[in-house]
């Protein structure tokens, strides 16, 4: 296991502190939110497919279709996506 030392602004250590012992956690959730903004990003400027955004996300098709909907973000789906979708 590695060890990481932060430093922090004072407001964002005392907002943490109640979750000090699960810190791992938070920097799994933290990371996989922030992979799908950055991959909304990209999909929304037509970079890459819905499909694409989700494989770089990290998450299920279904999970960045929602996302994506829920930002304002209407992905093209086409029969193709949707026979992967229900395989």
């Amino acid at each position: 296991m590695s060890q990481i030392t932060l430093m922090l602004p004072d407001d964002l250590s005392t907002e943490i502190e109640p979750y000090r012992d699960r810190l791992d956690e938070l920097l799994r959730l933290g990371l996989r939110e922030l992979r799908k903004a950055e991959s909304l990003v990209l999909l929304r400027s037509g970079a890459i497919s819905i499909g694409k955004a989700a494989r770089l996300a990290g998450v299920p098709l279904r999970e960045m279709i929602h996302y994506a909907l829920a930002h304002g973000v209407h992905p093209p789906i086409d029969e193709e996506m949707i026979h992967e979708e229900l395989a």
